[in-house]
């Protein structure tokens, strides 16, 4: 059930409500609603007791959809924090992530390498780098001919100045290929940033979105070792 509209005296004319105005549907709103329509209700006419339970009734409904929105919000900080923590155990792993959006810090040294493979010879290929407004900053050609190649970009543009730290996109254009090219970037994965935009892997000098991982290899901090079948001595 709504409360009724309070009525009451005062000057006539348009009022502009700012969004400082505008209700929110907390409790307190509710229960200042509420107290309203009680000091302004006719005394003549007063509301009945069944309107008052079933008011009351609405308002500790939106006390409890309060707490309820709370608990969910503070689960899914929760999860979010676990799903944090659970990422580091990719630091140290050598990593391939998918090309496509990223953010250059220069502060970390250059980019990983980019693999670039094909299933037929490629040709006029090249890596195409564009800032955040979609402007070209640095072409790259791919060697003529190759189906599986290393591209080492050096964090430079076409005019040989410095590409400033901030977001990027990188892409192929496939160029007179007949075959689709992957590129994906290869590296280890040196720190996980929580940033504004969410948890970002740190490779070099980038930083990529965990979504971007394609294949995870072995920690390559911690080499794989061996033991000598004759002494059982770890090599």
């Amino acid at each position: 059930m709504t409360i009724d509209a309070v009525t009451g005296t005062g000057s006539t004319g348009t009022t502009t409500q700012t969004p400082q105005n505008q209700l929110t549907g907390t409790k307190d709103e509710f229960l200042k609603l509420f107290m309203a329509q009680l000091q302004n209700q006719d005394p003549l006419d007063p509301k009945s007791g069944a309107d008052m339970v079933a008011q009351l009734a609405q308002f500790s409904s939106v006390e409890q959809q309060t707490q309820t929105n709370q608990q969910l919000a503070d689960l899914v900080a929760a999860q979010a924090s676990n799903a944090s923590a659970s990422m580091s155990n990719l630091v140290g792993r050598s990593c391939d992530a998918a090309a496509g959006d990223f953010k250059l810090d220069r502060t970390q040294g250059l980019p990983p390498a980019l693999d670039v493979t094909c299933d037929a010879p490629m040709k006029g290929a090249s890596v195409v780098i564009t800032d955040a407004n979609g402007k070209t900053i640095r072409k790259i050609p791919i060697p003529e001919g190759a189906t599986s190649t290393e591209i080492n970009w050096d964090g430079k543009t076409d005019a040989g100045t410095n590409a400033p730290s901030g977001s990027y996109h990188i892409a192929v254009d496939g160029g007179g290929s007949s075959s689709t090219i992957n590129a994906n970037w290869h590296g280890r994965v040196d720190a996980i940033e929580l940033t504004a935009d969410g948890p970002r892997l740190r490779m070099g000098g980038i930083l990529l979105a965990p979504g971007d991982v394609r294949t995870i290899g072995a920690d390559s901090s911690n080499p794989t070792t061996t033991t000598n079948p004759t002494t059982g001595v770890h090599q």
